[in-house]
């Protein structure tokens, strides 16, 4: 698909490409972050050894695997992550980041609280954020929650910034205006972390915001259900200002956002190509992977 538009941040003489990809079925797709080289990261569905959804309290189980980046942005080879997590989460996002000595993998799990009869949707569980380490010939391993995850709120959706210098979240801590706000925490040595600070009343609102991402250039993308976008979730931009603050958001017009959920948006670091998940008709499955190119 090929669309000529005036997409918000970009020249009117642009065109942005978007393909859905080959690695789309009926199952759901999100949740794209890099690991390193040419390997890429998504969360999808459970599957059992014979193909079938694994579920919990009537509800679809999701994690995360692995996967190359192939010929038009489309993702080949793929396998699940290896990890070692505890049979009691499942994943939701991934994010990777790097010191002199090691490489770590922060994720989104939920824990589902096994004495509540409840659907997952209600207050069963809690998202929550656990950094890994990977070792050869284990995969990721030693998860352990941070230490500014308190376990009365929910955590989720982490991105680090280029310089690895912060951590980006959703958070439903003190401090929120919305449903969900997009929080940030500096990441010292050692994995010590800061104190959370919310990014402040130009990108979070009182609907949701979620699924940030910090491009090459400090500009943060991320999807909200707020009034006035063009659907259900839709995608949207902020500037990094001078100060460190971000300018007031706006909504990436199409066929980047569309009538339905559009989420989970990343640019990689030449800033003309990408991902980002969409529920839109004419797709393979309920949430699709779309890679899309501005040319």
């Amino acid at each position: 698909m090929l669309f000529c538009i005036c997409f918000k941040g970009y020249a009117q003489k642009d065109t942005i490409k978007i393909v859905n990809l080959n690695v789309n079925d009926e199952n759901t797709h999100f949740g794209v972050s890099y690991l390193e080289g040419n390997k890429i990261v998504f969360t999808s569905n459970l599957l059992n050894k014979r193909g079938k959804q694994q579920m919990l309290n009537d509800t679809p189980l999701v994690t995360l695997y692995q996967g190359e980046i192939g010929n038009n942005g489309d993702i080949i080879n793929v396998l699940p992550l290896p990890n070692k997590l505890s049979d009691a989460a499942f994943n939701m996002s991934a994010s990777t980041f790097y010191t002199s000595d090691k490489k770590y993998i922060v994720i989104t799990t939920n824990v589902y609280n096994k004495e509540r009869k409840a659907n997952l949707s209600q207050k069963a569980s809690r998202l929550r954020i656990e950094i890994g380490e990977y070792i050869e010939g284990i995969g990721w391993t030693n998860f352990k929650v941070p230490s500014f995850c308190k376990p009365n709120s929910s955590y989720g959706h982490p991105t680090i910034s280029p310089d690895g210098k912060f951590m980006y979240f959703v958070s439903t801590m003190r401090g929120t205006l919305g449903g969900t706000d997009i929080f940030r925490v500096a990441i010292h040595e050692n994995n010590v972390f800061g104190k959370p600070e919310n990014v402040g009343p130009k990108v979070n609102t009182r609907k949701k915001e979620l699924f940030p991402f910090i491009a090459k250039d400090n500009t943060l993308y991320f999807s909200s259900n707020r009034p006035k976008g063009k659907g259900q979730l839709d995608i949207y931009k902020s500037e990094m200002l001078e100060d460190g603050t971000y300018s007031e958001a706006q909504l990436l017009d199409g066929p980047i956002n569309s009538r339905f959920d559009d989420y989970s948006f990343m640019i990689k670091d030449d800033l003309k190509t990408g991902y980002f998940t969409s529920t839109r008709p004419k797709g393979k499955g309920g949430d699709d992977l779309y890679y899309f190119i501005k040319e």
